[in-house]
């Protein structure tokens, strides 16, 4: 009970930020969990049993979510960093460019996307005097994100040793840049896969579903009886375990 406990948690710390976010955790999770209560038990009170189940996989599907904002995120940051890059060949110094680079990401992302909202936030508290590098800090920090975390060191690495700024982030840029696009390669590489994957991880239930269609009472032996119940029990966690390992080897990019 207490792992149970440190899950939710967990999901309540790491939320959805929206309604739409938690409806559409909600409309993936309960039909799925729903079938399997009906195929391996055919009774929905095995729902109750499934909870910590659900619980965790909730958690799953928002760290999910997480990485897919973290990865919009990276590439609009690279978008940023190619305008920067842009303006600094033009002549514009490091401020003007973060303002160049603002005009820009609002323009093509709009005003309310999440690397125009941070830009705009630097550009007004730069008015106030905090320093950028202090800012793009804490945005690196807010974030996590290794891309924005190197490229605020080397910011403020460059703004303490008094060199051709312009120069140095120019160069930064290139190969911050240069590395966010293998990675981009890379996760290009295993959508296919992870198709695959989607598609595999549903196939016990269709066929499941597809016996007790086709050969209605073919599987009552094994529902309603301590020995079936547990035969399904051992099958759930097997597949359980199969879905688990196959999230684990796609954890590459």
């Amino acid at each position: 009970m207490k792992q149970i406990a440190d899950v939710w948690n967990e999901i309540a710390k790491k939320r959805p930020k929206t309604k739409e976010e938690w409806l559409g955790i909600c409309l993936k999770i309960v039909p799925l969990f729903i079938a399997i209560a009906e195929l391996f038990y055919d009774s929905l009170l095995a729902l109750l049993f499934l909870l910590p189940f659900m619980m965790l996989f909730f958690l799953q599907e928002e760290r999910k979510l997480e990485t897919r904002r973290t990865e919009l995120l990276t590439m609009h940051f690279k978008e940023m960093l190619l305008s920067m890059v842009a303006a600094l060949k033009a002549g514009y110094s490091v401020e003007n460019a973060f303002r160049e680079s603002y005009r820009d990401i609002s323009f093509r992302f709009g005003e309310n996307d999440v690397m125009a909202r941070e830009l705009q936030k630097i550009l007004r508290q730069t008015k106030n005097g905090i320093p950028v590098e202090k800012l793009l800090h804490a945005f690196a920090q807010k974030t996590d994100v290794d891309a924005i975390r190197d490229f605020a060191d080397i910011f403020a690495i460059a703004k303490r040793s008094g060199g051709d700024m312009g120069k140095i982030m120019g160069r930064t840029i290139s190969i911050i840049t240069r590395q966010m696009e293998v990675k981009e390669e890379i996760r290009l590489l295993v959508a296919a896969k992870r198709y695959e994957q989607q598609i595999m991880n549903v196939v016990p239930l269709g066929i499941l579903l597809y016996i007790r269609m086709t050969n209605p009472g073919y599987f009552d032996g094994l529902y309603h009886n301590v020995s079936g119940i547990a035969i399904m029990t051992v099958v759930l966690i097997i597949y359980a375990l199969a879905y688990v390992l196959s999230e684990k080897i796609l954890e590459i990019a």
